[in-house]
Parts: structure tokens; C-alpha cells; sequence
């Protein structure tokens, strides 16, 4: 993970600004971080994002809100990614 995506991957608090930059990356680097943010606006617009690789880092983020892991379950058109969602919500329901 180069230096700018240390950068977002590690952040708290995000900004429109951040958002945006995180948008425009290349998919292979927006995947990267769909793994690892916290911002649920940008893991929820992430999850819509048309590669599916990118959409698999969301649905493996257990940050991602619920109701977003329960439409990429039941609802993406990627068997991998309803997978990786179904897994993402069993273990979330296993800490709980």
C-alpha cells in the first residue's frame, strides 16, 4: 500500500474532499481501500461502484452499514461478492 493510501486507509474523520479524491482512484486502488476505511457515505457509495473487486472490499469491511452488506448479499449481481457479504453478516451477528 503506497504512502497515499496509507493515507485514507488510516483516517478518522473524512471530508467531501477526501471522499472525492477516493472516487476518482483507479479501481484496483479503491478496492484496496474498501477493505479497510471507516466512512460509511463512501462505503455505501463504494458498494454501487461497477467493479466487482471494489464492491468485494466493501462487503469484507465490517464497517460497512448493515443495510449495505444485506443488498450486496441478496442483490449483487456477483456471486463472489453476495459470498464475502453473507460471510461479513455471520460474523458480525457471531460478536453480537
Amino acid at each position: 500500500m503506497d504512502s497515499n493510501l496509507l493515507f485514507y486507509a488510516s483516517k478518522k474523520e473524512w471530508s467531501p474532499y477526501d471522499e472525492a479524491a477516493v472516487l476518482k482512484m483507479d479501481y484496483p486502488k479503491r478496492a484496496e481501500l474498501a477493505h479497510s476505511i471507516n466512512c460509511e457515505g463512501l462505503l455505501v457509495d463504494l458498494s454501487l461502484d461497477q467493479h466487482p473487486e471494489v464492491r468485494k472490499g466493501v462487503a469484507a469491511n465490517a464497517a460497512t452499514p448493515l443495510t449495505t452488506l444485506k443488498r450486496l448479499a441478496e442483490q449483487d449481481l456477483c456471486i463472489s461478492v453476495q459470498e464475502k457479504a453473507k460471510k461479513t453478516l455471520n460474523e458480525q451477528s457471531l460478536k453480537s
